[in-house]
């Protein structure tokens, strides 16, 4: 297992390991672990540049301050947008595209506001799948590109189920448009369905882009993230909080830091040729993390909040998806509805 000390070590050793310059995109950095984690991503870097995306204007002013008194070096810009929609998002890609010619980080965590948790977008997507699925796998793609030409650090990091997957029916896929009309909040299987849907979507891009890492994660209870917010699990997660805590925003922030840097999480490509991994070169003690095919550094991974893989038993069901063909019959889907709202794979 690796220590809370051992990450912050590998963190305090980015400024003398990563070049300067970086640049990091974090969508859902107005609040919570986006922020945190963009913050210490801030701090802990040279001359960084960063773009946060998310609707609150007036949390962005007060962001943009904190940034420059983290690191009055960095260049700090915000797009507000919906994420929700992928329309929005689009939109959003093509600043970053027009701005930049590489991006080295992608960090998603756009939370879900549950105030109508039963309603569509107007794209006719049930909108808690809008934007921890749909949303998410667009940016990824959208910026793919931006991704592999980065000399040094490419990374993407989503923020959510990992280690929740399931089983998954790929004769009813559970995210069709109107599948949950009136059905209220994202029930404990439907959660399970979208983290699996999450993991091989990110198996199917690595295949794409086998010189990028892409880890998706699960925080752990977190005081201040919205990630515990759910009229179904607040209570619950009250509870456990009682009983055995919860992690402070910002050691949740140092940790998921730790996920966008180390060297732990290597591209596949960064093993199989031997080329150097980008980057945090490892501490005494840290090895390369196995990857959701039980594989050690294959370039996908699916981790706790404690930068450790799901347990193997979680990792043989991935496999009995991929003998099932269901990774791509999950990309069929997800570039069906992709050219469905928008009338394009990608911009």
């Amino acid at each position: 297992m690796v220590s809370f000390s051992q990450m912050q070590s590998s963190n305090a050793r980015i400024i003398e390991t990563l070049p300067s310059g970086l640049v990091a995109v974090f969508v859902g950095g107005t609040s919570g672990i986006g922020e945190t984690t963009m913050k210490q991503f801030a701090k802990n870097t040279v001359e960084p540049r960063i773009y946060f995306v998310g609707r609150s204007g007036e949390a962005a002013s007060r962001i943009i301050a904190d940034l420059r008194a983290l690191n009055a070096a960095g260049e700090y810009h915000f797009i507000q947008a919906d994420v929700s929609l992928l329309h929005a998002v689009d939109w959003v890609c093509r600043e970053i595209q027009a701005r930049e010619s590489i991006v080295n980080l992608l960090f998603l965590t756009p939370g879900v506001m549950l105030t109508n948790p039963g309603s569509d977008t107007i794209e006719s997507l049930y909108y808690p799948t809008a934007v921890t699925y749909y949303s998410r796998i667009r940016f990824i793609v959208n910026l793919l590109p931006l991704l592999q030409k980065a000399s040094h650090l490419r990374r993407v990091v989503t923020v959510f189920g990992a280690g929740k997957e399931t089983l998954l029916d790929g004769d009813d896929f559970p995210l069709f448009p109107g599948r949950y009309h009136q059905a209220g909040p994202l029930q404990t299987a439907d959660h399970g369905s979208l983290s699996t849907m999450m993991t091989l979507a990110l198996e199917s891009l690595a295949l794409e882009a086998p010189n990028i890492s892409f880890v998706h994660s699960f925080p752990g209870f977190v005081k201040g993230s919205s990630t515990n917010s759910s009229p179904k699990t607040g209570g619950v997660i009250r509870a456990v909080f009682k009983v055995v805590g919860a992690l402070p925003l910002f050691e949740a922030g140092e940790r998921h830091l730790f996920l966008a840097t180390s060297a732990r999480f290597p591209a596949r490509d960064g093993v199989r040729l031997r080329i150097p991994t980008a980057g945090v070169e490892l501490g005494k003690g840290v090895t390369v993390a196995r990857g959701t095919d039980a594989r050690v550094g294959s370039g996908v991974y699916s981790v706790n909040f404690d930068g450790e893989s799901v347990p193997f038993k979680v990792q043989d069901m991935l496999q009995q998806l991929r003998d099932r063909d269901m990774i791509k019959r999950v990309w069929q889907h997800t570039v069906e509805e992709f050219t469905r709202v928008t009338g394009s794979a990608f911009v």
